[in-house]
């Protein structure tokens, strides 16, 4: 049976009651087809087999410091893709977020009408994200900002805030200054690389620093790239990324967590910030599992803290 994400099913996955969603939220979740249903056994069974098969072919490539060539090269496509298209912000979604009929909603599989629900999700996401946590910073620093798609909204929210795009493809960087010159934007685009941040870079006071889908890459290293913020301070931290431990014991569950660690997405940051929470180091505002993500894994939990 059909049934349609509305905006109550949709505060409740983000963590907010429905009144404090954005108006701009509710105009989209009635726009876009959110119609879905439970896969069927046999669909489910696909759905993990589709997901296992991919990891017993390996057919991925893995976090790391190793990656930044495959990194170069996919923002370097929405690079092309950006100027081709006369800088249409559209050319920015990223190829990882693409049409599929399987997701992942409240832990399970789900059959979805429109193949493009998760991009429009993912606006929905932003939407709601970007006026909950970022109203009041003068800076916003995006630490790996890919193809810049955040920093778009961003910017189309609060054109009169400033924005630094980090990344540590030289593609990324150019989508970003490009998007600075061309939309008039305060936005500076700049290199960054989580395994070697550049200490030279301050943040400055009242900033609030992003990522999503960034330090998933960074594995077990992302060590320098924590002491850096709590050597700067930023006024909040907002991760939004995949977490293996907030995974419970289903097979959709067992097939994300297998998906996750063959790619060797990071694992253990959750357990390293309560330890700096109960040393008096940082505060934790919210930690919240997304119960939504592609046929692979839950990329959209929230982590958001900041340092003391």
């Amino acid at each position: 049976m059909w049934r349609t994400l509305d905006a109550a099913e949709f505060a409740g996955m983000v963590g907010r009651p429905p009144e404090r969603l954005p108006a701009e939220c509710h105009a989209l979740l009635e726009h876009y087809d959110f119609a879905y249903r439970l896969a069927t056994p046999t669909e489910c069974d696909r759905a993990v087999s589709l997901v296992l098969g991919r990891i017993a072919a390996h057919d991925f490539s893995e976090a790391g410091p190793e990656g930044l060539g495959r990194w170069e090269r996919g923002w370097g496509e929405n690079l092309a893709r950006f100027q081709a298209a006369d800088s249409d912000l559209s050319a920015l979604m990223p190829a990882y977020i693409r049409p599929q009929w399987t997701v992942r909603l409240h832990g399970q599989f789900v059959v979805v009408r429109d193949p493009s629900f998760e991009a429009h999700w993912y606006e929905v996401f932003q939407g709601w994200l970007f006026r909950e946590f970022f109203a009041n910073a003068p800076i916003v620093y995006e630490f790996g900002c890919g193809s810049g798609i955040n920093l778009a909204k961003l910017a189309s929210i609060y054109p009169e805030k400033r924005y630094v795009g980090l990344d540590w493809a030289e593609a990324s960087r150019a989508i970003v200054d490009s998007m600075s010159l061309r939309y008039d934007w305060n936005m500076e685009g700049r290199l960054f690389d989580f395994f070697h941040p550049d200490e030279t870079l301050e943040i400055e006071a009242g900033a609030v620093v992003f990522t999503l889908g960034a330090l998933e890459q960074t594995g077990q290293e992302y060590g320098a790239f924590l002491d850096y913020l709590l050597r700067f301070k930023p006024a909040l931290c907002v991760h939004i990324e995949p977490v293996v431990e907030w995974y419970g014991t289903t097979v959709e569950d067992y097939t994300a967590i297998r998906f996750h660690n063959e790619r060797r997405y990071w694992t253990g940051f959750v357990d390293r910030l309560l330890a700096l929470a109960v040393q008096g180091r940082v505060e934790i505002i919210k930690m919240k599992r997304a119960g939504f993500g592609s046929l692979y894994i839950e990329g959209y939990s929230q982590i958001i803290w900041r340092p003391l």
